[in-house]
């Protein structure tokens, strides 16, 4: 009896591991197939890794009758830490398994250290690898750069750039002459006028009409012109 005992026991276990295993490679083609090209196209540049956690859970779940389990992540928009949900039809169950990612890619960084109100130019940066988990804010790439940026805080040597660190610089400061261009349709008249002050891009400031004195709000256009639509 002791040796029948030891037998079926040895199958049960061989049944469980050759379903753990069938299980793991459906997972695997479906992080291959379906997680990976998902998450390339969103990040077109980056290098993905996907690993899954607790395995050893799998050799405990039911064998599916169907031979082919139901995969869904319930975090897609997740960058670290998610969870995959396993279910079988015949006979019904469903479990969760961890996963970790790790999505790296080649993003703008200081080569030398950058302070506070200083531009962002390619002189002091370069391109290195960095995974996005470790970050917030927008990360800046080489083909969308943060050039011309001005740094809103002391930035170290080797920090990754995001648009968390950055702020558009000043164009237009406070008592600086500018052309007013206001515009009505096909009709475009210009002024001269002052700052009254200081603006970045698209910004709307206060602007002194130098001819009437009249003060009204324009949109920063460049570092010498105002727009006002009427």
């Amino acid at each position: 009896m002791r040796i029948i005992r030891l037998s079926i026991a040895f199958i049960c276990l061989q049944t469980g591991l050759t379903f753990a295993v069938s299980t793991e490679e459906q997972i695997n083609r479906y992080i291959n197939q379906v997680e990976i090209p998902r998450l390339s196209e969103i990040y077109p540049d980056a290098t993905i890794n996907i690993t899954l956690n607790n395995l050893a859970a799998l050799n405990y779940l039911p064998d599916c009758e169907s031979k082919s389990i139901k995969i869904s992540n319930q975090r897609s928009d997740a960058t670290k830490r998610t969870s995959y949900e396993i279910s079988c039809e015949s006979p019904t169950w469903k479990s969760y398994i961890p996963v970790t990612q790790s999505i790296t890619i080649p993003a703008i960084k200081t080569i030398t250290p950058i302070n506070r109100g200083q531009i962002i130019t390619k002189s002091n940066t370069d391109i290195g690898e960095v995974d996005i988990s470790n970050l917030r804010g927008h990360i800046y790439t080489k083909k969308s750069p943060p050039y011309g940026l001005v740094a809103s805080r002391n930035l170290r040597i080797n920090t990754f750039i995001t648009d968390d660190l950055t702020t558009p610089p000043t164009l237009v400061k406070k008592g600086d002459s500018v052309l007013i261009t206001a515009s009505s349709g096909t009709i475009i008249v210009r002024m001269n006028g002052v700052a009254l002050e200081n603006g970045v891009k698209g910004q709307q400031i206060r602007i002194k009409n130098t001819s009437s004195g009249r003060i009204i709000y324009a949109k920063v256009v460049t570092d010498s012109e105002v727009l006002v639509n009427y």
